[in-house]
């Protein structure tokens, strides 16, 4: 069931009539209806999770009883090595038995065996098992573990209601796919009484109709190009290998923040707010504005979760850049078991060591004032910033390091090869409409563009939007890329 199918309009529907309709119906008082609601809402959840694989929601109840128990016993515990045993013990759960477990087994226990046979000659020691990697496992596990970890520093206390708590961990707009939400900053929503009144449904459509379009139109229209290039990069050109990096960037961005637009729209509608997750990514001027601006919310768990907890910036320069560098790598392999991912992430952090140590040099070197040639190193900023995201990006991509270095080696190179026409006729106009969208966006959102739309006009548009979609929709359903994480 994924937001762009008639089966979930349906289970859409009829969610939506249950909480405003029949709940405000059969209760009057608002406790009750408060309460109602949040069990509608997290059975309509497991029901939603479940609808990939039954077994998953045994396994994200674990998870939530276990976090939730250990929150109790670290708020309301004096001693330090009985909260500091119960966080221990939440965190061994998630990262161990759920996380590792279904996720990293299997790479690891391969990656050890070709280790022993290729190094020592030794069989096969450990067995490959057949395991299904749960839906979304990567956000839940975060969002719960963010829960304990925060009632340990003391920045929030202990969530008494079990069934608000569950409702946090799996809730299902954003619950497969992000964004990632912390407890303090989703559960006081779920305090108050919401009134159907007050919902911006105007901003809600916006945003489902902008992350469909995202998704389906855009996204879903060239996955079958990068898909042909990167499963035998061999075969085609140097120009159509790096068609292929510059639009599975814009695939990944489009499919991702097309899900999180409509997960956020979708919240809107029973009243909740989502924190945002992607800000014009495009328009970055360096590796590091990037990364504040795409998957913020993952961005900023590291931060909070991992780089803050290692010394962050409070470390001596050396300790500062490794912690940097090693937090790039956590990300990295949070998104998935491939060594690939960990190439990745690992990039990302030294460019970011390098960006680091540039600006240094620049506040410690550089004196005159050089304000006349921003403009100009703005556009090589902005273009070097484009090259080396779609350059590393290709190893997010690629199925094993042999393939990215075949890759590369066509990108460094002149090569020929396939280059269908059809990819150029498909691939430049989507290039063309997410750049120019995104600087649109910038002046409307970073520099206050007054845009005006009469509402009665906005409404009608929207079945002739609707039309227009279903003429660009793929033929073929095409499951949202963060699935797999």
């Amino acid at each position: 069931m994924i937001f762009s199918n008639f089966e979930f309009f349906l289970f859409l529907v009829i969610v939506f009539f249950l909480h405003w309709y029949l709940i405000p119906f059969l209760y009057k008082d608002a406790a009750k209806q408060i309460k109602a609601i949040h069990i509608l809402l997290l059975i309509c959840s497991y029901l939603f999770y479940m609808n990939w694989d039954w077994r998953f929601g045994f396994l994200i109840f674990i998870s939530t009883a276990i976090d939730y128990y250990a929150g109790l016993i670290i708020f309301d515990s004096t001693s330090e090595k009985v909260r500091k045993t119960a966080l221990w013990i939440s965190l061994t759960v998630n990262l161990v038995f759920i996380l590792g477990f279904f996720k990293y087994y299997n790479f690891f226990s391969s990656s050890f065996n070709r280790l022993m046979q290729e190094g020592l000659g030794f069989p096969n020691s450990l067995p490959i098992l057949d395991i299904v990697l749960p839906v979304g496992v990567s956000f839940y596990t975060f969002q719960s573990m963010s829960y304990t970890i925060d009632i340990y520093r003391k920045i929030i206390p202990s969530e008494k209601s079990f069934i608000k708590f569950a409702l946090f961990v799996s809730f299902f707009p954003q619950l497969v796919a992000g964004p990632i939400v912390t407890a303090k900053t989703f559960i006081p929503q779920l305090s108050s009484l919401k009134k159907l009144e007050d919902i911006p449904f105007r901003k809600a459509f916006r945003y489902f109709f902008m992350g469909y379009f995202k998704k389906v139109v855009l996204s879903d229209n060239v996955s079958p190009i990068v898909d042909l290039i990167f499963n035998n990069p061999e075969s085609y050109s140097s120009i159509a290998v790096w068609l292929a990096a510059f639009l599975f960037c814009i695939q990944i961005y489009c499919d991702f923040s097309g899900y999180t637009d409509m997960a956020y729209s979708v919240a809107l509608l029973f009243g909740y707010e989502l924190p945002e997750n992607f800000r014009m990514p495009f328009t970055s001027l360096s590796i590091t504005e990037h990364w504040r601006r795409w998957h913020i919310t993952l961005s900023t768990w590291l931060r909070d979760y991992v780089y803050i907890s290692m010394g962050g910036s409070r470390a001596g320069m050396l300790r500062h850049r490794f912690n940097l560098m090693f937090t790039m790598f956590v990300g990295g392999i949070w998104h998935g078991a491939n060594w690939t991912f960990a190439v990745w992430g690992l990039s990302q952090g030294i460019l970011l060591f390098i960006e680091s140590l540039l600006k240094d040099f620049r506040i410690k070197f550089i004196k005159f004032n050089y304000d006349f040639l921003k403009p100009s190193m703005n556009v090589f900023r902005w273009f070097y910033t484009a090259i080396l995201t779609a350059l590393f990006t290709t190893c997010f991509r690629a199925d094993s390091l042999e393939t990215e270095w075949i890759i590369l080696g066509k990108m460094f190179s002149n090569q020929d090869g396939i280059l269908r026409p059809y990819m150029l006729k498909t691939g430049l106009p989507v290039l063309a409409i997410v750049y120019i969208t995104h600087w649109i966006g910038h002046f409307i959102y970073e520099k206050n563009w007054k845009v005006h739309i009469n509402p009665r006009l906005e409404f009608v548009s929207y079945p002739l939007l609707i039309l227009l979609f279903s003429l660009f929709t793929p033929d073929i359903v095409i499951p949202f890329v963060y699935f797999q994480f």
